[in-house]
Order: C-alpha cells, then sequence, then structure tokens
C-alpha cells in the first residue's frame, strides 16, 4: 500500500456529473504521511494514523504542502474520478480548480 494524504477543500466541492458532496480527497504530492490538510490552514490538522504511529501536532508542524499539488476523489457513485488542481501561497492551501472531466478517466467498466 502506497501512502498519502488527505485533504478537506473548503468550500466543499461537488461532483462535476452527479453534483454529490464529494468527502473524501487523497493525493500522493505533499509529505505523505496520512496527514489531513484542510484548505486555508498551514499545517496539517490531523494526521488519520494508528494512535502508535501519530506524530503530535508540534512534530506535525515542520511538514508543507507544496506550491502546486494534485488531489483525487473517487467518493462519488456516478463512477467519475474527480482530480483537482491545488496552490499554496506563504505556505498555505489557498486554492483548487478542478481538472475538466474530458481530462478525468472514469471508473466505470
Amino acid at each position: 500500500m502506497g501512502m498519502f494524504d488527505w485533504y478537506q477543500p473548503d468550500p466543499p466541492i461537488t461532483c462535476p456529473v452527479c453534483h454529490k458532496a464529494l468527502a473524501e480527497w487523497q493525493g500522493k504530492d505533499g509529505p505523505c504521511g496520512l496527514f489531513l490538510w484542510r484548505q486555508n490552514v498551514a499545517t496539517a490538522v490531523d494526521q488519520l494514523a494508528d494512535d502508535d504511529c501519530k506524530l503530535d501536532e508540534g512534530r506535525r508542524e515542520v511538514f508543507r504542502l507544496p506550491e502546486k499539488f494534485m488531489i483525487y476523489s473517487y467518493s462519488c457513485d456516478c463512477g467519475h474520478a474527480v482530480e483537482a488542481v491545488c496552490r499554496c501561497e506563504n505556505g498555505s492551501w489557498t486554492s483548487t480548480v478542478l481538472v475538466p472531466a474530458s481530462h478525468t478517466p472514469s471508473r466505470r467498466i
């Protein structure tokens, strides 16, 4: 299993196809320590790992997101993968823009 981080866009994003709220966002461009990042917050707000592996808040503070990164969600029932490009300014995640659906593969078979 590869490592990744969790993301919470603010405001929340809906699927561009079925308009269902997309609750689960992941990405592999950040530190990949199972951190939970919330848009407009500079440091990870949590680490979704087992308690014996979890870093305390002070140790999480050294990790940051890159200036530009991708996140993705497969949490809608319509079968479409949704991707977004995110950007940071002054070390804080400030923007999230969906990748057009024509550039995102579908999970449907």
